[in-house]
């Protein structure tokens, strides 16, 4: 028999009210909210309904949500695609052989031991909540009620992008991710409005693309660059409580158990301070999305136009010159790629490219701290061939966004919900949908995506053995030949 569900993200409102309550008091510099005379274990909903502006008061709450979501789902989806392998004790290894994923494990990893699927369903909660309360505050301003319909809707729409099935409610049955991404629709839709218009549109033509939606994916996409041709929304985190987690397994941890693709090498860290905000909405994917639409129309002319588009904004961002220490070191202690002189290529049968990997440790490298690319843009601009097109689009997805959360989504995976649910939830038993990893076919086994040759281009004596290494398995030829897209 089951026991009673205890998940924390489908609370009781006197539990979120009171985490709402802690989680505005700290980790929110200048969105610091104080509600002076509240006294959290004795506060009632309706004592909050009626205090004064108590949307105002909970919403910073929200915000540090919104920033632990982020966190834990960059820290879980990373390392379940081929951006990372895992290399080093905080992050179970298992997560680097997609097929070997389970409940317990989702449970297991990301932000404070609590995982993406936590975090996503507690954004989720806390958003409802405010909701709730802001429906009978008649201080809740249309600007506060938009935000908290923007947090619920990215909720949603992350939820929906990386699970297939998924409760929305205290013992609810499973809502499968397409249902769960159009009820995000209608959260954005309802938040495109003020300053939150552009962000939220952005959002939009993220969730009309999962959908398959090619128009509206594309005319939010449009509204969006309408607002602001170069926009960029990060979340910001502080040095104190609300901690960038992918930053610690990318720099401050001497394991470093994040370590990247060879060919993504000169991408990393990315994270260059605790505090380093993640971006969760850019222009650069409103012109990917708008290239998938047009090679998927058959518009290849169009296709490359857009790509082009992607790339000039990306290589505009700039880098940050950064002097990193990691060691780039193998789970054996052998080392990595990290001599700029290495080149990669993608497979056994694509071209070796030179400038992926940068010199390390402790040399002064430029870091892309938003968005970066090994593209050219005239290059793609004058490409004719659909395949080429195809296989540029999802490598700019892989480039531009990595460390964002967002490849294990473009790749198929989609993880099972956590072992607690499963366990508390009347209305799930084990193996019902959403409770098993989902991993495409295409997919290679065990950890082969992170796999390349020779595992060390050194000696033990650390000198260069060999400056070409084959990574095993081209994703983006194996997405562009199985035709992923979802238009």
């Amino acid at each position: 028999m089951k026991t009673k569900n205890r998940f924390v993200g489908l609370r009781s409102k006197a539990g979120l009210m009171a985490l709402l309550l802690s989680f505005g008091l700290v980790g929110q510099g200048c969105e610091f909210l104080d509600p002076t005379g509240v006294e959290n274990p004795r506060t009632t909903a309706d004592d909050l309904a009626n205090a004064t502006d108590p949307t105002a008061a909970l919403l910073p709450g929200v915000r540090a949500q919104f920033a632990r979501m982020l966190s834990a789902v960059v820290s879980t989806t990373e390392n379940v695609g081929d951006n990372y392998s895992i290399h080093g004790t905080g992050i179970p290894s298992t997560m680097d052989s997609p097929r070997d994923i389970t409940p317990t494990l989702t449970n297991s990893t990301g932000t404070g031991g609590t995982g993406a699927y936590w975090n996503i369903q507690e954004m989720r909660a806390l958003a409802e909540f405010v909701l709730e309360i802001a429906a009978s505050d008649a201080s809740a301003t249309a600007d506060q009620v938009a935000e908290a319909h923007y947090y619920r809707g990215m909720a949603l729409l992350t939820l929906g992008e990386n699970f297939s099935f998924a409760p929305l409610e205290r013992d609810g049955a499973m809502v499968d991710s397409r249902a769960i991404i159009t009820l995000a629709v209608s959260e954005l839709q309802q938040a495109a409005v003020g300053g939150l218009a552009t962000r939220a549109n952005a959002t939009l033509a993220r969730a009309y693309r999962m959908l398959g939606n090619s128009s509206q994916a594309v005319s939010s996409a449009q509204a969006a660059l309408g607002g602001d041709a170069n926009f960029l929304f990060q979340r910001d985190y502080d040095s104190a409580t609300l901690n960038n987690t992918p930053y610690a397994f990318l720099v401050s941890r001497a394991l470093q158990e994040m370590q990247p693709l060879p060919r993504l090498d000169f991408l990393d860290p990315k994270y260059l301070s605790r505090d380093a905000g993640i971006a969760y909405a850019k222009a650069e994917e409103m012109h990917l999305i708008m290239a998938e639409a047009a090679l998927a129309a058959g518009d290849l002319s169009g296709g490359a136009t857009h790509l082009a588009n992607a790339i000039r904004r990306a290589r505009a961002r700039g880098t940050t010159a950064f002097t990193d220490n990691d060691q780039r070191l193998n789970a054996d202690l052998s080392i990595r790629p990290r001599t700029a002189n290495i080149q990669v290529r993608s497979d056994p049968t694509s071209p070796y490219i030179s400038g992926l990997v940068l010199d390390r440790p402790d040399v002064s490298i430029p870091v892309p701290t938003v968005t970066a690319t090994s593209l050219d843009a005239d290059a793609i601009e004058a490409e004719t061939s659909a395949t080429a097109l195809w296989h540029a689009l999802y490598l700019s997805r892989q480039e531009m966004m990595v460390l964002e959360g967002r490849r294990m989504s473009d790749l198929g995976i989609r993880l099972p919900i956590m072992q607690r649910e499963i366990d508390a939830n009347r209305s799930i038993n084990e193996g019902d949908p959403g409770t098993v990893v989902v991993v495409p076919s295409y997919i290679p086994a065990g950890d082969e995506m992170d796999l390349f040759d020779p595992a060390s281009p050194y000696d033990a004596d650390g000198n260069v053995v060999t400056t070409q290494v084959t990574i095993r398995f081209d994703m983006n030829k194996i997405l562009a030949a199985n035709n992923v897209t979802p238009f």
